[in-house]
C-alpha cells in the first residue's frame, strides 16, 4: 500500500485552474520567447529584413480600424463570458455546499 487515502481527488477550483492555464502559458511564451532570441542570435540580418518588413505592412495596415473592431467584438463578448463565470461559480458553491452536507 502506498498510504494514500481512498477518498476522491477534490477538483480544482475556477480560480485554480485559471492559475493552473495562465501558468501553462506563461511557460509556453518563455519557450518561445527564447527560441526567438535564439533564432535571432543565429541569423541577425534575417532578423532585422523581418523587423523592416512588419514595419512597413504594419505601416499600411488600417490599424485604427482593426483595434476598433477588436474592442467592439469584446465588448460584446464580456458579459456573456461574465454571466458564465458566475454561473460556473454558483455551480462551485453548490457543489461544496452539498458536499459539506454529505460528510
Amino acid at each position: 500500500m502506498t498510504g494514500t487515502s481512498n477518498q476522491p481527488e477534490e477538483p480544482l477550483s475556477m480560480e485554480e485552474g485559471i492559475h493552473v492555464l495562465l501558468c501553462n502559458a506563461r511557460q509556453d511564451v518563455r519557450h518561445r520567447y527564447q527560441r526567438c532570441q535564439n533564432q535571432i542570435r543565429r541569423s541577425p540580418s534575417g532578423a532585422v529584413l523581418g523587423a523592416v518588413a512588419v514595419g512597413y505592412f504594419l505601416h499600411r495596415l488600417p490599424v485604427r480600424a482593426i483595434l476598433v473592431t477588436q474592442v467592439r467584438v469584446l465588448s460584446a463578448l464580456v458579459p456573456p463570458a461574465l454571466l458564465l463565470l458566475g454561473a460556473a461559480k454558483i455551480y462551485e458553491y453548490l457543489q461544496r455546499q452539498e458536499m459539506d452536507k454529505q460528510i
